[in-house]
């Protein structure tokens, strides 16, 4: 009687230990496939980043020192019609027939417009002037010692080490430190070698400026 009691019981005590095993590795595989839809679900960090945009801008509207601009005056009388050729000077002005002198530099080609028309109507000397202004291409020169001496189209982005390499770099017999600038009527002396080893002293260029590389005395 004993040892059927004792067989019983252990019957189930095997029984009750098979049902905790299959019940913990169900457990587990739910738990594994729980884990793997999570980690299938897309977070913001694993986004991809948004596409930077360009740093470059295009130039923009503004007469700087050193433009040169077509202006055409319209609206008057067919023998008063005028094309005139300007360059914007050193002091940033412009002088215009009958109307004397305009501020154009940090201005919009259509602010500069509004104010000679509205010159020539203060002075009643037009009722409705048309004027057209026309931003021609800007240059700076590079000269002297220089592979290829030359005009260098001006850019928002273009620099004195720029300009120098687009026209082919320096030559063997170039003075880099004492390269000039020429803006208007000053003079700005630059290291070009100093420049090359700390770009942040690179300077930026203006419409109109000239660059000049003097030989080395040695």
């Amino acid at each position: 009687m004993k040892t059927q009691v004792a067989i019983s019981f252990n019957r189930f005590f095997f029984i009750l230990l098979l049902s905790l095993v299959i019940s913990c590795q169900m457990k587990d595989t739910s738990n594994a496939k729980s884990s793997s839809l999570i980690s299938n679900v897309p977070t913001s960090s694993s986004t991809s980043p948004a596409k930077s945009t360009p740093s470059y801008s295009a130039p923009s509207d503004t007469l700087r020192v050193g433009d040169p601009i077509t202006i055409r005056l319209n609206g008057v009388p067919v023998e008063e019609e005028k094309l005139i050729e300007e360059v914007v000077d050193g002091e940033g002005s412009i002088s215009m027939p009958l109307v004397g002198r305009f501020k154009a530099a940090g201005l919009a080609s259509s602010q500069l417009k509004l104010k000679i028309e509205q010159a020539y109507r203060d002075k009643k000397l037009y009722s409705t002037p048309n004027i057209t202004i026309i931003v021609q291409q800007r240059f700076v020169n590079v000269s002297g010692e220089i592979r290829i001496p030359q005009r260098v189209a001006f850019t928002n982005d273009l620099t004195v080490l720029r300009a120098i390499t687009a026209c082919g770099g320096f030559t063997d017999y170039a003075d880099r430190r004492k390269v000039k600038i020429l803006r208007g009527n000053d003079v700005f002396d630059f290291d070009a070698k100093e420049a090359f080893l700390d770009p942040s002293k690179d300077v930026p260029m203006v419409a109109g400026d000239q660059i000049q590389v003097p030989r080395t005395i040695f």
